[in-house]
């Protein structure tokens, strides 16, 4: 048997009943934190434009775009609410996959969801297949690797993912599910270079992986095969042509028995993953009582793909440099003791206070944490005084990590800080409530009518 026999198998012969209490109760969690991070995506002028560039041109009216109080084709839905909830950079990430599967998965499999007027448990293992099939895949491409040969792993792995959830729903054989794998896979897509000069495109990555999964499995009801061997071929297989080191056990290891999604960790800042331990050491140390002008030198020691992917941007050129910048990440938590929207907007990235305490930070990758990653995502933050004092502060897992979880408290907050200038209050609670119940709800359409203005 392949590894993608394996992987499809297992999916084909998933059931609801088949999910242990824990993996429900996290699919609902990631439900909602996907949904309101979609929600916040909706007031930012380039969502606007791009829900209207794409909306308007669809014969289609079947499935919600999140926030904008119109329908459809489901494939379109899919590709704007993915985008819209990769859009402010505060979607669930996994830490050895290295990816957003909450802003790929969960729009793709609510819009296919809605479209057959499926049930809450419908929805809930349709999102478990999909992070398992994206998180498994993630994982074995090894992170580290991927990324460092410039792949942006929400993008190219995430394509599985959705296709993995929308197949599903249409409850696909295990011949079936090896075909839309390996036509989600020749279809993967997703590079890094949009560091380069600040592009913001990587929110599309988590839409077209959500649009691409959609297609995947309309063209395996139109009778179009795909590689059965999509992840482990020798000549073109996703993992060889894609990463130098990988393994193909990690992702058919365990499986009914680990589930990946119980490993996703929750954002609380607006921003990279990899700049969040940095941030939550300033938010530590900035209770020192000390002022910017206190400051000569500030040391950030973390992981090489963290100094990489974010130890560059020392002045951010745009709101997508600030995303990306430890040094201003840093800088703004100083100042403003938050990494919220509002530290993320473009009057606040280009206060002169803010960057020239950000022109202080200096990023280096620092072998153990390297060592540790990504299993642990690390580092240490140390402010050098005008005195000659140091203070230093360790983050091993920050806030949000399965070892560091927020609340159920802390996650409604979330919520409804993001959905309520978009949909108000009293909806976000209802929003909540529903989606706390889901597995009782019998048409999804209850929820989606509820995420409109």
């Amino acid at each position: 048997m392949t590894i993608t026999g394996q992987l499809a198998d297992f999916l084909a012969g998933l059931e609801y009943e088949h999910l242990p209490e824990q993996v429900i109760d996290k699919a609902k969690t990631c439900i909602l934190d996907s949904i309101g991070c979609m929600l916040a995506g909706v007031p930012l002028e380039n969502i606007s434009k791009m829900v209207e560039e794409f909306s308007t041109a669809d014969g289609e009216k079947i499935a919600t775009v999140i926030g904008y109080g119109r329908k459809t084709a489901i494939q379109t839905a899919a590709l704007l609410n993915g985008t819209m909830g990769h859009a402010v950079e505060m979607d669930d990430v996994h830490k050895e996959a290295k990816s957003h599967p909450g802003a790929v998965v969960v729009p793709a499999a609510l819009s296919v969801a809605e479209g057959a007027a499926g049930s809450g448990r419908e929805l809930i293992l349709a999102v478990v297949a999909g992070y398992e099939t994206m998180l498994r895949i993630g994982s074995g491409i090894n992170a580290s690797a991927h990324r460092l040969q410039g792949w942006h792993a929400t993008g190219t792995c995430g394509t599985f993912g959705a296709a993995a959830a929308a197949s599903k729903l249409a409850r696909y054989s295990s011949a079936q599910f090896r075909s839309v794998l390996g036509l989600a896979g020749t279809q993967s897509a997703g590079l890094w270079a949009f560091t380069a000069d600040g592009a913001n495109c990587k929110m599309f990555h988590a839409g077209k992986a959500a649009f691409s999964g959609l297609i995947a499995k309309k063209l395996v009801a139109a009778g179009i095969t795909g590689p059965s061997q999509i992840i482990e071929a020798e000549d073109g297989g996703f993992y060889k042509a894609s990463s130098l080191d990988y393994s193909f056990a990690k992702v058919t290891a365990q499986l009914g028995e680990r589930y990946f999604i119980n490993e996703v960790s929750v954002k609380p800042f607006s921003c990279c993953r990899s700049m969040h331990p940095p941030i939550e050491a300033m938010l530590q140390l900035r209770d020192n009582d000390i002022t910017a002008a206190d400051i000569n030198e500030i040391l950030v020691r973390t992981y090489q793909v963290a100094k990489v992917q974010c130890g560059y941007i020392q002045i951010p050129r745009n709101v997508t440099d600030a995303k990306f910048s430890i040094p201003y990440g840093v800088a703004v938590a100083f100042y403003d003791g938050s990494a919220l929207l509002d530290q993320f907007k473009e009057e606040r990235i280009k206060d002169e206070e803010v960057l020239a305490l950000a022109a202080k930070v200096s990023v280096e990758a620092e072998d153990k944490y390297t060592a540790s990653y990504p299993g642990r995502w690390s580092c240490n933050v140390e402010i050098v005084l005008k005195s000659g004092k140091k203070l230093a502060q360790e983050v091993v897992d920050p806030k949000g990590d399965i070892t560091n979880p927020m609340s159920q408290q802390e996650l409604e907050n979330k919520f409804q800080y993001l959905a309520n200038p978009v949909i108000g209050s009293e909806k976000a609670r209802r929003v909540i409530d529903t989606i706390n119940s889901l597995e009782n709800i019998d048409d999804i359409r209850m929820l989606t009518a509820l995420l409109q203005k």
